[in-house]
């Protein structure tokens, strides 16, 4: 997945402060700006999946915070992905048996400036 690409490249940017590892809960210390916000730290707490940066919670996968708290504290990342983002999901959709399309003589799309209209 891309997206976990790209936060895994931030993981340098920041530093590991606190971990109560039982817990799953870290603190994680921004070292340079990431994007607009300010430097800053934020606490993960993997066990529920949030993040203060609220992008983990958002987006259903881990920020780059839980990333490099993972990292630091030697804990597999790939749970904490909601199993939307997983292949299994995205076959089943296909699963389903899709009715044809009915076919519709004598209709006729006319295209004026910013609209269609169906000509019968």
């Amino acid at each position: 997945m891309a997206a976990i690409e790209k936060n895994r490249e931030g993981i340098l940017k920041l530093r590991f402060t606190h971990c109560h590892r039982w817990a799953s809960v870290f603190v994680v210390e921004e070292l340079e700006p990431f994007k607009s916000w300010s430097q800053g730290s934020f606490r993960v707490r993997l066990s529920v999946g949030t993040c203060e940066c609220e992008l983990f919670q958002s987006f259903h996968y881990p920020c780059f915070h839980a990333l490099a708290g993972c990292t630091a504290a030697s804990i597999e990342w790939s749970p904490y992905v909601h199993s939307v983002y997983r292949n299994e999901a995205m076959f089943k959709v296909y699963e389903m048996e899709f009715p044809p399309i009915k076919a519709v003589n004598n209709i006729y799309l006319k295209m004026s400036h910013n609209y269609i209209s169906f000509i019968v």
